[in-house]
């Protein structure tokens, strides 16, 4: 699956050629409708071949070529829980990229100069990883879930040195003080045993910032007191894009792997209404926020764009708007974000697009105008 970065490079170096655009719905609600994908991309492709009856005979022959491209592509999928979705870019002479996305998208094909990429946004999201850290007092184990599988990345596991008291050349009855002082066996060993569980926590935390250095989503479970112990030793930047889930130490794997898809969700949900919430504040009070289609193309135009921020709705009602914004946030090395739930409630009553800027002009150094 294509990241932020390479998503950029690929709409960039695609700008100028006329491509074929294609995302497949591979959510099966009905086993009798398994084959529906099929008849709608059949449909979505017909549709453009009638569209182009009065095109050059080089365009036609063109796009018939890229059809067939698509249709080899394709008739390998496999739609189902483990595959929601499939999407590519084609031109006639290439398959710039074809694969399983792991969101369902609409089935729909667009042929246009430059690839679509405004449905791949939410696909984005979906396919931030997550690390899935099960602790307990002396295993921490490290689990990744990308692409709608789990995997085991680490384990560390703590390591006490206790010296075994001994009594009359056997072991010491259970409380029988071994030491000095008055303080027993028992407790000198529960002290190497804390200090070990400190030690590995330590390393735990280390460890999960190296692991989450992609932005990964960060779940941590199991027993609670140590769950909580080990967030709380997470830099400031991770520990905010974590959270304690009540995982057993003995989940399995697609336990985990459920526990995964539920916390993102969560996460990512959160942190939408966030970032929304910061940008209409710091725009109410001309801060660096922009909102509504017209500040936020002018935004562009001025370069002052960091984070853009749009809704399923305005992708579907400004399409032709949406593109053009989305390429010139790209041109400008920002960020753009898809963002859903309360957080696109609210963005859409003031029109499903906002930014995040990086510097605020005065009204005299600002241009004005739309993308």
């Amino acid at each position: 699956m294509l990241n932020h970065t390479e998503l950029v490079t690929l709409e960039q170096s695609l700008r100028d050629v006329t491509v074929l655009s294609v995302y497949v719905n591979g959510e099966i609600a009905d086993v009798a409708a398994r084959g529906k994908w099929r008849t709608e991309l059949r449909n979505a492709l017909d549709a453009i071949e009638t569209s182009l009856a009065g095109a050059s005979h080089s365009e036609r022959e063109s796009f018939a070529a890229t059809r067939r491209r698509v249709l080899e592509a394709v008739d390998s999928y496999a739609p189902g829980q483990d595959a929601p979705g499939w999407m590519g870019f084609f031109t006639a002479d290439a398959v710039h990229h074809a694969g399983v996305v792991p969101v369902a998208v609409p089935t729909m094909a667009a042929w246009a100069i430059g690839a679509n990429v405004a449905p791949c946004l939410r696909v984005l999201k979906e396919s931030r990883p997550v690390l899935v850290v099960v602790a307990d007092s002396s295993v921490v184990r490290m689990y990744r879930y990308a692409d709608r599988s789990i995997a085991l990345v680490d384990t560390l596991e703590r390591e006490a040195h206790v010296d075994t008291p001994y009594h009359m050349g056997r072991p010491s009855p259970q409380g029988f003080s071994t030491g000095t002082r008055g303080r027993t066996g028992a407790d000198a060993a529960q002290r190497e045993l804390r200090k070990a569980t400190d030690s590995l926590l330590a390393e735990a935390g280390s460890h999960v910032e190296k692991l989450a250095s992609d932005e990964a989503w960060v779940v941590v479970g199991g027993i609670d007191v140590v769950a909580t112990a080990l967030r709380g030793r997470l830099s400031p930047p991770v520990a905010a894009r974590s959270i304690l889930s009540p995982l057993d130490v003995h989940a399995t794997e697609p336990q985990l792997a459920e526990a995964a898809r539920d916390a993102a969700s969560r996460l990512r949900a959160q942190q939408d209404l966030d970032r929304v919430e910061q940008v209409i504040a710091a725009t109410a009070q001309r801060g660096p926020g922009a909102v509504g289609l017209e500040d936020t193309g002018r935004a562009l135009l001025n370069s002052q764009v960091r984070d853009l921020y749009v809704t399923s709705a305005f992708l579907r009602d400004h399409s032709p708007e949406a593109e053009s914004t989305i390429r010139r946030a790209f041109d400008e090395g920002a960020l753009v974000e898809h963002v859903s739930g309360d957080a696109a409630q609210k963005l859409d009553t003031v029109g499903g697009i906002s930014a995040r800027l990086r510097f605020v002009l005065s009204d005299a150094s600002a241009v004005s105008g739309t993308v």
